[in-house]
């Protein structure tokens, strides 16, 4: 499967959208803050109609605001006109996950609208909503040994909790899914740079049915920032 590489600049994207009764009509808002963008994006009656995405290594509490609000004032759009709010959850950043939750649920329930959990695996460009697929994404890089992400997907939707493993584990994963899955997401670990994405993440809260799931962070790591530890003071004092 083709891969879709992550936004470069900042850029908003507004698509015709097909007529549709307004008893039909399902308009979310998508968010994602788990890598180096502040992403949001509007789904309506299945179809990206605007979305916007600004790049950053951090800052994501600072600028996601800004970013929801422009994306709605440019696409005409108000916040009660909301009928659900698409969050990734992490995988990710700590930071970036925290902010981008604690922003989703509180907005959520300003406005009395429920808000979707969406893993980084399903938030996911690519994802199909039919069969069975084992998703693959790129873990940040830590010393000794890359590693990779995975969730068991079927009908687009996660079976398993997200997992983390080393390059050896995610292969032999992905020849075993290929066999019992019969449909393996696209893999070339040394340059994957598969994203996760507020569009995608829309997309998938818009189609689900029944029981939603909640916006629960997913933290497979420790924060990259660690609290200062206080000087020590000289011997003798």
């Amino acid at each position: 499967m083709a891969t879709r590489r992550g936004f470069v600049r900042a850029r908003r994207v507004s698509i015709s959208t097909k007529p549709a009764a307004s008893s039909d009509i399902m308009l979310v808002l998508g968010i994602n803050t788990v890598a180096d963008a502040c992403e949001a994006a509007l789904v309506r009656d299945g179809v990206v109609v605007a979305e916007l995405s600004e790049p950053m290594q951090q800052g994501h509490d600072a600028r996601l605001a800004p970013v929801v609000e422009k994306l709605m004032r440019e696409s005409a759009t108000t916040f009660t006109d909301l009928d659900r709010i698409a969050i990734v959850v992490g995988p990710g950043s700590f930071t970036g996950v925290r902010v981008g939750v604690a922003f989703a649920r509180g907005l959520a329930l300003s406005l009395d609208k429920p808000a979707v959990g969406v893993t980084s695996l399903e938030a996911l460009d690519w994802l199909v909503p039919e069969g069975r697929v084992l998703g693959v994404l790129a873990a940040k890089r830590r010393p000794p040994e890359r590693t990779w992400w995975y969730q068991r997907m079927e009908a687009g939707r996660g079976i398993e909790e997200p997992g983390e493993a080393d390059e050896a584990k995610i292969r032999k994963m992905v020849a075993e899914a290929g066999a019992a899955y019969g449909a393996v997401a696209s893999l070339e670990l040394p340059g994957m740079d598969t994203k996760p994405s507020a569009r995608a993440a829309a997309l998938f809260a818009a189609r689900l049915t029944g029981d939603l799931p909640p916006p629960r962070p997913i933290y497979v790591r420790e924060p990259d920032a660690t609290p200062m530890r206080p000087p020590e003071r000289p011997v003798g004092q």
